[in-house]
């Protein structure tokens, strides 16, 4: 349900309550913008664009034995000045959607051109800076064409190339990943242009970004995911505080950034914490401090009715619940009945709740 469908809700009941004015409903909700929905012609309108881009690799990939070096690199420019000639075209003509497709084809048509002009010439490369340029094209189609697709897929490669050099706990290499200033643009882009895709990108990107962090150490310990998680958190706060001001799609941050957090606490528990040589866990506290946590956020997101959120309190409830039984030395059988007792007392509350409100 969007934000004016919300209104028109709290609306319909202030009037039956004689709170506002039965002629002021009609003012109110248009000063409300609607919201933009992908509708069935654009999303296929998508599919077939992505598609197309596709057809176009795969058919110069099969006829690519068969062709010159300088027809191979002149099909690969062509495809790419064509389609970045057709998003600026449609950009012109005022079509936004056609241009965001287009160039997001563009991004995807660069990113394999990379490998095919390394292969024409027989040049020998590191895959991490050819994923990094791929992106790296993939921020610049977006920033010059006002492209969320574009700019996702610039994201999408970025990333890559920061993990492609990870080869195992402590194989990263010393300098920081690229994503620590792919992913705070793309997030304030996302804002900016009021874009869902762009968002939901951008959030998982800034969770990517701590796994990296987590990823490069040769010993993790719980110390280092803890303070993940916190720095997550904060995040998710400030998603939070934004999204209660109806700022964009912030509440897409909210809830990745929150499952971000509730993840990296969740998992800090099993390692070992400093100067433990024996690799002992938290065990039972970091087990209540994870209930507590994830009762939280069911909390929150019943008020904010946000519903990602609340899912992400609820499976943090369940994994909390089940690793406090598996410490206590539980079996299956206990475990599945007390699983059932609480099922019933949820079930029964909410009947009764249900049952006074009627």
């Amino acid at each position: 349900m969007s934000y004016k469908d919300r209104v028109g809700q709290d609306l319909d009941r202030w009037i039956a309550s004689g709170l506002v004015p039965a002629d002021s409903r009609a003012a109110i909700l248009a000063s409300i913008p609607d919201a933009r929905r992908l509708d069935a012609a654009t999303a296929l309108a998508w599919v077939g664009g992505i598609l197309m881009g596709v057809a176009v690799i795969a058919f110069v990939a099969a006829n690519w034995d068969g062709m010159s070096r300088l027809a191979r690199f002149g099909i690969v420019l062509a495809t790419f000045l064509a389609l970045a000639a057709g998003g600026a075209w449609a950009a012109q003509r005022q079509r936004p959607v056609l241009s965001n497709i287009l160039l997001t084809v563009t991004g995807l048509v660069f990113a394999a051109s990379i490998g095919l002009v390394g292969q024409i010439f027989d040049i020998v490369g590191e895959p991490r800076a050819a994923f990094h340029g791929a992106g790296l094209a993939g921020l610049a189609l977006g920033l010059a064409g006002r492209s969320t697709g574009s700019a996702c897929v610039g994201l999408v490669f970025i990333a890559f190339g920061d993990f492609a050099g990870l080869d195992g706990p402590g194989g990263a290499p010393a300098q920081a990943p690229w994503l620590v200033l792919a992913a705070p643009l793309g997030a304030f882009l996302a804002l900016r242009w009021v874009s869902a895709p762009l968002a939901h990108g951008s959030a998982l990107a800034i969770v990517a970004c701590a796994a990296w962090f987590a990823a490069r150490l040769d010993h993790p310990q719980a110390g280092m995911l803890f303070f993940l998680s916190i720095g997550l958190a904060a995040l998710a706060a400030l998603a939070r505080w934004l999204h209660t001001r109806q700022t964009g799609f912030a509440g897409v941050f909210y809830g990745w950034l929150a499952a971000g957090a509730i993840a990296f606490f969740a998992v800090s528990g099993y390692l070992p914490l400093p100067g433990d040589e024996s690799g002992q866990t938290a065990g039972v506290a970091h087990r209540v401090v994870w209930l507590a946590a994830s009762g939280t956020l069911v909390a929150l997101g019943r008020i904010d009715r946000h519903l990602l959120v609340t899912a992400v309190g609820v499976l943090g409830l369940i994994g909390a619940v089940s690793a406090l039984l598996m410490d206590l030395g539980l079996d299956l059988m206990t475990a599945a009945g007390v699983f059932l007792l609480c099922a019933v007392a949820a079930l029964v509350a909410g009947l009764l709740l249900r049952r006074r409100r009627t």
